[in-house]
Protein backbone atom coordinates (compact mmCIF):
# COMPACT_ATOMS: atom_id res chain seq x y z
CA UNK A 1 0.00 0.00 0.00
CA UNK A 2 1.36 3.44 -0.91
CA UNK A 3 0.74 6.67 0.63
CA UNK A 4 -0.59 9.76 -1.83
CA UNK A 5 1.62 12.98 -1.51
CA UNK A 6 -1.21 14.71 -1.54
CA UNK A 7 -3.05 13.01 2.00
CA UNK A 8 -2.58 16.30 3.57
CA UNK A 9 -5.27 18.21 0.87
CA UNK A 10 -7.86 16.47 2.88
CA UNK A 11 -9.72 19.65 3.24
CA UNK A 12 -10.40 19.10 -0.83
CA UNK A 13 -12.81 16.21 -0.14
CA UNK A 14 -15.22 17.67 1.79
CA UNK A 15 -17.66 18.72 -1.01
CA UNK A 16 -17.61 15.22 -2.86
CA UNK A 17 -17.95 13.69 1.05
CA UNK A 18 -20.92 15.90 1.52
CA UNK A 19 -22.24 14.61 -1.79
CA UNK A 20 -21.72 11.11 -1.24
CA UNK A 21 -23.74 10.90 2.30
CA UNK A 22 -26.70 12.44 0.07
CA UNK A 23 -26.70 9.41 -1.90
CA UNK A 24 -26.19 7.00 1.23
CA UNK A 25 -29.01 8.94 3.11
CA UNK A 26 -31.68 9.04 -0.37
CA UNK A 27 -30.95 5.60 -0.87
CA UNK A 28 -29.49 5.23 -4.41
CA UNK A 29 -25.81 5.58 -3.06
CA UNK A 30 -24.52 1.97 -1.17
CA UNK A 31 -28.29 0.48 -2.01
CA UNK A 32 -26.71 -3.09 -2.06
CA UNK A 33 -25.87 -5.09 1.30
CA UNK A 34 -23.73 -7.86 2.23
CA UNK A 35 -21.68 -8.76 5.32
CA UNK A 36 -22.70 -5.71 7.28
CA UNK A 37 -21.13 -3.60 4.57
CA UNK A 38 -23.49 -1.27 2.35
CA UNK A 39 -22.12 -0.51 -1.12
CA UNK A 40 -22.71 0.21 -4.64
CA UNK A 41 -21.29 0.98 -7.87
CA UNK A 42 -21.56 4.69 -9.48
CA UNK A 43 -20.16 4.28 -12.93
CA UNK A 44 -18.78 1.29 -14.49
CA UNK A 45 -15.12 1.07 -16.22
CA UNK A 46 -15.64 3.21 -19.38
CA UNK A 47 -13.06 4.92 -21.56
CA UNK A 48 -14.05 8.39 -20.51
CA UNK A 49 -13.38 7.45 -16.83
CA UNK A 50 -9.71 6.20 -17.96
CA UNK A 51 -11.10 2.87 -17.53
CA UNK A 52 -12.07 3.32 -14.15
CA UNK A 53 -14.94 1.56 -12.25
CA UNK A 54 -15.98 4.31 -9.36
CA UNK A 55 -17.62 2.48 -6.34
CA UNK A 56 -18.59 3.31 -2.95
CA UNK A 57 -18.28 1.28 0.60
CA UNK A 58 -20.27 2.28 3.73
CA UNK A 59 -18.49 0.66 6.81
CA UNK A 60 -18.67 0.26 10.15
CA UNK A 61 -16.51 -1.16 12.26
CA UNK A 62 -15.84 -4.48 10.12
CA UNK A 63 -13.80 -6.67 7.69
CA UNK A 64 -14.71 -7.34 4.44
CA UNK A 65 -13.81 -10.45 2.30
CA UNK A 66 -10.07 -10.74 1.10
CA UNK A 67 -9.58 -10.03 -2.32
CA UNK A 68 -6.92 -9.07 -4.65
CA UNK A 69 -6.38 -6.21 -7.04
CA UNK A 70 -4.85 -7.16 -10.73
CA UNK A 71 -4.72 -3.78 -11.97
CA UNK A 72 -4.60 -2.07 -8.47
CA UNK A 73 -6.80 0.29 -6.66
CA UNK A 74 -7.12 4.10 -5.67
CA UNK A 75 -8.96 4.49 -2.35
CA UNK A 76 -10.35 7.93 -1.02
CA UNK A 77 -11.01 7.44 2.76
CA UNK A 78 -13.27 9.81 4.27
CA UNK A 79 -14.12 8.84 8.14
CA UNK A 80 -17.75 9.63 9.37
CA UNK A 81 -17.71 9.59 12.50
CA UNK A 82 -14.92 8.82 15.51
CA UNK A 83 -11.64 8.18 14.78
CA UNK A 84 -12.57 5.93 11.92
CA UNK A 85 -9.74 3.95 10.04
CA UNK A 86 -9.46 2.68 6.61
CA UNK A 87 -6.54 -0.62 7.23
CA UNK A 88 -5.40 1.43 9.51
CA UNK A 89 -5.07 4.81 7.13
CA UNK A 90 -6.98 8.02 8.17
CA UNK A 91 -8.92 10.28 5.93
CA UNK A 92 -7.47 10.83 2.45
CA UNK A 93 -5.88 8.63 -0.41
CA UNK A 94 -4.27 5.41 -0.38
CA UNK A 95 -3.46 3.63 -3.39
CA UNK A 96 -3.11 0.26 -3.56
CA UNK A 97 -0.53 -1.59 -6.19
CA UNK A 98 -1.20 -4.29 -9.02
CA UNK A 99 -1.37 -7.42 -7.83
CA UNK A 100 -1.76 -6.29 -3.79
CA UNK A 101 -4.83 -7.52 -1.95
CA UNK A 102 -5.96 -6.84 1.56
CA UNK A 103 -8.88 -7.51 4.07
CA UNK A 104 -10.51 -4.06 3.67
CA UNK A 105 -11.26 -2.93 7.61
CA UNK A 106 -12.69 0.09 8.82
CA UNK A 107 -12.46 0.04 12.25
CA UNK A 108 -12.77 2.76 15.56
CA UNK A 109 -16.06 4.34 13.55
CA UNK A 110 -17.95 4.47 10.25
CA UNK A 111 -16.26 5.56 6.95
CA UNK A 112 -16.95 5.82 3.27
CA UNK A 113 -15.16 4.28 1.04
CA UNK A 114 -15.01 5.73 -2.75
CA UNK A 115 -12.79 3.26 -4.77
CA UNK A 116 -11.38 3.44 -8.38
CA UNK A 117 -10.42 0.10 -10.03
CA UNK A 118 -8.79 0.37 -13.27
CA UNK A 119 -11.03 -2.00 -15.70
CA UNK A 120 -13.14 -2.81 -12.96
CA UNK A 121 -10.93 -5.59 -11.64
CA UNK A 122 -11.49 -7.57 -8.75
CA UNK A 123 -10.67 -10.75 -7.63
CA UNK A 124 -12.49 -12.17 -4.38
CA UNK A 125 -10.46 -15.01 -2.43
CA UNK A 126 -11.67 -17.29 -0.17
Amino acid sequence: MAKCPSRRHVAGVRAPQSLLEAGVAQGWLCNREGGGIRYGRIFKPDASLHGLSVDVVDMKDVAGPHHIHPNGEIDLVMPLDGEARFDSQPAGWVVYPPGSGHRPTVANGRALVLYLLPQGAIEFTR
